[in-house]
């Protein structure tokens, strides 16, 4: 149990430190837990002009199984938006991100598309689509490809969402499964079953987002 102490003292933390660090600036925070013993933050800074560009730091906090911390990998990101197009019921989206890891000798470039559109005032229907070209250490180099289909129900705060991922660098294709639920406007729930070459696993997440 002391890990998921540690962990809840550290989202804590994270969620009192933006309110002392808040100001003016277009600041991007995200905390995020990762499997039983594990925590995400995403922070940055994202401008308002045409092309919206976003850079930052990933800061992952990793634990074992009596909760003391083992790793704490740390990354740079940047992302801007490549194209944006908007009907009365349709939107349409495409980013170009990069995210380097200097300690792991690893850069990952992607290019998504998102599009969605609004069937009736209560159900919208999305869709993503990821490339992502990966360079890692010793000249080791991956491409891989996802495409996500959400369905979305805004009324009640929940989605339901299919993945397929297959990753050229693993050599393996995952299918996933997932239920969420919008607990707050900055909290969410995720139930997830993923299945990698025909290992299925079962994940529950939180995630915490703050943007001001």
């Amino acid at each position: 149990m002391r890990n998921k102490y540690h962990l809840a003292a550290l989202a804590i933390v994270f969620c009192c430190a933006h309110q002392a660090h808040a100001d003016n600036r277009p600041l991007i925070w995200d905390v995020a837990r990762i499997g039983d013993n594990g925590l995400k933050l995403r922070t940055g800074l994202q401008s308002s002009d045409s092309l919206q560009p976003s850079a930052g730091v990933t800061t992952e906090v990793l634990a074992d199984g009596t909760g003391t911390v083992s790793s704490i990998p740390v990354s740079i990101w940047g992302s801007i938006l490549l194209h944006s197009s908007r009907t009365p019921a349709s939107l349409r989206t495409a980013h170009a991100a990069v995210e380097i890891d200097a300690n792991e000798g690893r850069a990952q470039f992607l290019v998504s598309e998102k599009r969605s559109w609004m069937q009736t005032p209560s159900v919208d229907i999305v869709s993503r689509r990821t490339l992502a070209l990966t360079a890692g250490a010793e000249g080791k180099a991956g491409v891989s490809a996802s495409q996500t289909f959400r369905l979305e129900f805004p009324d009640l705060g929940a989605a339901f969402a299919t993945t397929g991922t297959a990753d050229s660098g693993a050599r393996s294709v995952t299918k996933s499964l997932s239920i969420e639920k919008r607990l707050t406007r900055r909290a969410t729930l995720t139930a997830s079953l993923d299945e990698t070459d025909q290992h299925p696993t079962a994940s529950l997440r939180f995630d915490y987002s703050i943007r001001w």
